[in-house]
């Protein structure tokens, strides 16, 4: 099983925090295990907006837990998140399901849709067929703790153009076979933020 914790983080100097993650801190938690991580500004999300999403993969739970700890005993990640005045808003972790395509881009934007009801990753082939035509890639993963929220999954996506992102996922919604499936698993959005891929 593959997770993702997603740390939401209210920044203070981003352009430090990016430096900072480019130079040395993006290095650091892969040495800790971490599979994968970058950093997303959420720039449209209702009051979401100008938070950051740092995501972090790991192997497992376990291994989640074991970097968050490594992370935060850690005095120069620490010295880092003080001069840059980053604080955690929320964290979650979530177990990755399915995805498609390119799903861990260095740049460009991304779109997270919350979800509510019973998340699996049955149609994605045909979520994909829809949504390749305005994104890169797409990732549905279901909530493991998030804290007491509606929401029960997401299902991210990543493109360059947000205009053609939101085409493609207007086409995909709209698909007779997914609406079906949606019902039968009372799946419903709750809610959508746009951010950009920063790190």
């Amino acid at each position: 099983m593959s997770v993702m914790t997603i740390a939401v983080t209210a920044v203070q100097d981003l352009n430090g925090f990016v430096e900072a993650s480019n130079s040395y801190g993006k290095q650091r938690v892969l040495d800790m295990g971490c599979k994968h991580t970058s950093i997303a500004k959420i720039i449209m999300g209702g009051e979401a907006a100008g938070l950051c999403g740092v995501s972090f993969e790991w192997e497992s739970v376990d291994a989640a837990i074991a970097g968050s700890n490594a992370i935060n005993s850690d005095g120069q990640m620490m010295q880092m998140m003080g001069d840059c005045g980053v604080s955690v808003v929320r964290r979650s972790v979530l177990e990755i399901l399915a995805e498609r395509g390119e799903t861990r881009p260095t740049s460009g934007f991304g779109t997270a849709v919350y979800m509510s009801g019973n998340i699996s990753a049955e149609g994605i082939d045909t979520g994909w067929g829809h949504m390749q035509a305005g994104a890169n890639g797409l990732m549905i993963s279901r909530a493991i703790a998030n804290g007491i929220a509606p929401w029960t999954g997401l299902i991210m996506t990543f493109a360059d153009s947000v205009d053609d992102l939101l085409v493609a996922a207007a086409n995909a919604w709209a698909d007779t076979s997914m609406q079906a499936r949606n019902s039968m698993n009372d799946v419903k959005p709750l809610g959508r933020v746009i951010n950009e891929i920063v790190a």
